[in-house]
C-alpha cells in the first residue's frame, strides 16, 4: 500500500515509516516546513511538506494518491503549549486532515489516539475498549484535547464517509530524535532525581516500535469505527521505578510520595526549570494524575496479531538511547553503571546494522 504518515519525525510516526517500509509498504513522510526534515535523510522516503492547521491545497498534496494515511501528528505535552495550541492540533488538525483524505477520495485513515480517553480506576484494575470515554472534566489539557480528538474523529468518519479506525497507545517509550516527552521523561525524571521517590497508583508502558507495528496492523485487519488500545505491561509506579534503577545502576525507590507532595515536588521542579530555561521533567498537570491506575488492556489488538515486547525490554532499548544522550546531565551519567542486558542489547543492536 501507498502510506502517507503525518508527524513523521515524532516519537511514534518515525518508528511507524521505519515498520512500513520494512514490510514493503511506499510510504510519503509529511513534515512541516519548520521540521526537521534531515531527519529522513537517507531514508527511502517521499518527503511532502504541509502543515495540518495550514493550507488545505498543501494537505490535498500530501494525500493525493495514497491508499491510506496515518495521522501520528500531535502535540504530546503537559506543559509548553496552551490549550488552545493542544486543542487546536487536535481537533482543527485532524478535521483537517480526514477533509483531504475525503476530498482525495481516501476511503482509510488511522487516527492515533491515546489510552487515556478510556479513563483510569482507583484500584489496580485492567481497562479495555469498552470503557465509556472518559469526562473532561477537571482532566489535563492534554487528556481533554485527546478526549475531544477522539470522540471529533468519529463524527467526522460518519460524517464523511470515512473508514475511520483508532490507535490508542499507552505510555510509549523508546529512541527518538525529536525532544524528549513525558514517556521518556519519566526515566529521566527518576535519574534525576537524588531522593529516589516513587508514587502510587501505576500505568501500562509499551515500546515505539510496538506501537507502530500495531498502527500497521489496523490498517491491514481492523475495523471502521473501532477503537484499538496498544500497550504492554500493567506496572505500578514502584515496579516502574525498580525496575529503571536496576539498569541503571542507580539507587531503588526510597520513598513514596502521596499526591500532595507529588504537587509540591512537582511545582519545584517547574520554577527551576524556568529559572534555567529549560522544559520540566515533571509537572503540577502529571501529579494531578498520581495515585491513579491507568492499566489497560490490549487483548483486541492482539487478535490483530499485536504482541508487544516486554515493558522491560521497552526500558532496556530506551535506556540504551537515553543514556547518551543530551536528556540526560554529565552528573547524573556519572553515577550511572548500566546492566548487562542494555551492554548486550548495544551489541546486537550493532551486530544488525552492519549485517
Amino acid at each position: 500500500m501507498k502510506a502517507l504518515v503525518t508527524g513523521a519525525t515524532g516519537l511514534i510516526g518515525m518508528h511507524l515509516v521505519r515498520d512500513l517500509l520494512n514490510h514493503g509498504h511506499e510510504v510519503r513522510a509529511m513534515v512541516r516546513t519548520s521540521g526537521r526534515r534531515g531527519l529522513l535523510a537517507g531514508i527511502p522516503v517521499t518527503v511532502v511538506v504541509a502543515d495540518i492547521l495550514g493550507d488545505g491545497d498543501d494537505l490535498d498534496g500530501a494525500c493525493a494518491g495514497c491508499d491510506v494515511v496515518f495521522h501520528t501528528a500531535a502535540h504530546f505535552a503537559y506543559t509548553g503549549f496552551s490549550s488552545g495550541e493542544l486543542h487546536g492540533t487536535a481537533l482543527t488538525g485532524t478535521s483537517n486532515v480526514l477533509q483531504a483524505c475525503s476530498r482525495q477520495g481516501i476511503s482509510r485513515a488511522i487516527v492515533t489516539s491515546s489510552s487515556v480517553v478510556f479513563g483510569y480506576r482507583e484500584l489496580a484494575i485492567s481497562i479495555d475498549e469498552h470503557a465509556d470515554i472518559q469526562n473532561a472534566d477537571n482532566e489535563p489539557p492534554y487528556v481533554t484535547a485527546k478526549i475531544a480528538q477522539h470522540c471529533h474523529t468519529l463524527e467526522l468518519g460518519t460524517q464523511l464517509n470515512l473508514d475511520v479506525r483508532l490507535a490508542c497507545p499507552t505510555m510509549t517509550l523508546g529512541p527518538t530524535s525529536s525532544r524528549l516527552g513525558p514517556s521518556n521523561g519519566l526515566i529521566a525524571a527518576y535519574l534525576a532525581d537524588p531522593f529516589g521517590c516513587t508514587f502510587p497508583g501505576g500505568c501500562n508502558i509499551v515500546a515505539a516500535r510496538d506501537v507502530a507495528i500495531g498502527h500497521r496492523l489496523i490498517a491491514e485487519g481492523g475495523t471502521a469505527g473501532e477503537s484499538y488500545l496498544l500497550g504492554s505491561q500493567n506496572l505500578t509506579w514502584r515496579q516502574i521505578h525498580t525496575m529503571i534503577a536496576e539498569l541503571t545502576g542507580m539507587a531503588p525507590p526510597r520513598m513514596e510520595l502521596n499526591h500532595t507532595l507529588t504537587y509540591l515536588a512537582a511545582a519545584a521542579d517547574e520554577l527551576r526549570s524556568a529559572i534555567k530555561g529549560h522544559a520540566p521533567l515533571s509537572t503540577r498537570e502529571q501529579a494531578s494524575m498520581v495515585g491513579r491506575f491507568y492499566w489497560y488492556s490490549h487483548a483486541k489488538a492482539a487478535a490483530l496479531g499485536y504482541s508487544p515486547m516486554s515493558a522491560r525490554d521497552a526500558l532496556i532499548e530506551t535506556i540504551s538511547w537515553l543514556a547518551t544522550s543530551p536528556h540526560i546531565s554529565r552528573e547524573v551519567r556519572a553515577g550511572m553503571h548500566l546492566a548487562d542486558d542494555i551492554h548486550r542489547f548495544r551489541a546486537a543492536s550493532r551486530q544488525s546494522e552492519t549485517a
